[in-house]
């Protein structure tokens, strides 16, 4: 095989891993037709300040396939420190929906923070309801996550 056959099939591969990498996360993550998640909001900015904040197309990040967008240089050089500390749980759809066994869409102003993990709900609402039982709650989306996490929203009702 010569080796611009070679490089050319290594090419093709690459690029296939990426496809299916980016509609894996697509399936997995609550992203924007840009593969953008929160809505371009700032995961950072949800545990400092403790409030929703608006990122920028200019700072942004890729962590597995998603894009998240950063309000600051300094907030998206501490998402880079430890991303998995900063992205939301199950993959940035509604935790109660979650919790139901479906994926909704989120409302980034409706969130809360617990044990270091940030949770969005769909709605203000949606965030009253979770909170009756918040513990409860979450064992019961960290149960069920796993078995819907690469089933596409549009099966489980985004």
């Amino acid at each position: 095989m010569s080796i611009y056959k070679t490089l050319g099939v290594l090419a093709v591969s690459i690029a296939l891993v990426m496809f299916a990498t980016s509609v894996r996360a697509a399936d997995e993550a609550n992203v924007n037709i840009d593969g953008v998640a929160i809505h371009g909001y700032d995961p950072v900015a949800y545990f400092d300040p403790g409030a929703p904040i608006k990122g920028k197309k200019n700072f942004s990040a890729r962590h597995f396939g998603v894009t998240y967008w950063f309000a600051s240089a300094e907030n998206l050089a501490t998402f880079l420190e430890n991303p998995g500390m900063y992205v939301p749980a199950y993959g940035g759809w509604c935790s109660y929906g979650v919790r139901v066994g479906r994926k909704f869409d989120i409302d980034p102003n409706a969130f809360r923070v617990v044990d270091d993990r940030l949770f969005l709900q769909l709605d203000l609402g949606t965030q009253k309801v979770w909170k009756d039982d918040i513990r409860k709650n979450i064992e019961i989306a960290d149960r069920l996550w796993p078995k819907i996490e690469a089933t596409p929203a549009k099966v489980l009702g985004k």
